[in-house]
């Protein structure tokens, strides 16, 4: 197995995650290898890991004819949302304003990013030309804190925050219980929650394990959690799973 890491053309990897999961893959002794274009990888293997921006690993994925699902919000764990969660179309949102405000993300992973929509300037660059874009919309909440929770076989390698008020905590219980209730969930993925003024705790999003921020996990973990996720869409050996054998 080799693990194709993107970056730039001097070799440096493109961003701080990538740089942590060349860490990670390198440490754990694999062959790390750099590209900058896309055609570079067109000639890897198919257990060889690809990491990269959402769109290229998407795209290595799709020539072994492999499609990643969205996983954003699964029926599963719709209890721990705490709101209601809908989809709809961008010119929808953008000539209602009674449904504001209102969060919305793009139906298509990271097409742009979400946006809290307060009046139509809220929308600007997060349409295409000629296209009602689809968007999933969800109700505002008082969300005061936000975590990532690191998830590898079922199992929590970590949590870490990243936004909000360092003083607030979440619940461990709800976290614990969500991860066992999501029986259909991924090898490898992240899964996000928020803590509201009045102190609960709610399931903000699923993060596929295929692409995401390490926000600053471990590098043998965060390079296992890749791994587990690729081996399962791909169908091949996790060769990082040695330590589950």
């Amino acid at each position: 197995m080799k693990v194709y890491i993107q970056s730039k053309p001097n070799g440096i990897p493109h961003n701080h995650n990538f740089y942590s999961a060349c860490e990670g893959f390198f440490q754990m002794g694999f062959e790390v290898i750099p590209f900058s274009k896309q055609s570079e990888i067109k000639n890897s293997n198919k257990e060889d890991i690809i990491v990269g921006y959402v769109n290229n690993v998407r795209d290595r994925l799709y020539d072994f004819g492999i499609i990643t699902p969205e996983i954003d919000y699964p029926e599963s764990l719709q209890k721990y949302l705490g709101r209601k969660i809908w989809t709809s179309t961008i010119n929808t949102i953008n000539t209602h304003p009674e449904l504001w405000p209102v969060f919305v993300k793009p139906v298509e992973d990271k097409k742009f990013t979400g946006v809290v929509v307060r009046s139509p300037k809220d929308l600007i660059g997060c349409g295409t030309c000629g296209t009602d874009v689809p968007v999933t919309c969800s109700e505002i909440l008082d969300i005061r804190a936000e975590w990532r929770v690191f998830v590898r076989y079922g199992n929590i390698l970590d949590v870490r925050k990243y936004k909000g008020d360092w003083r607030l905590h979440y619940e461990p219980a709800v976290i614990e219980n969500a991860i066992k209730e999501f029986t259909d969930a991924p090898a490898g993925y992240a899964i996000d929650f928020g803590v509201t003024a009045d102190g609960k705790t709610f399931l903000i999003e699923v993060n596929d394990g295929y692409s995401l921020g390490s926000y600053g996990l471990m590098e043998n973990y965060y390079a296992k959690l890749l791994s587990a996720r690729w081996a399962e869409l791909t169908g091949t050996d996790d060769e990082c799973a040695f330590d589950l054998r």
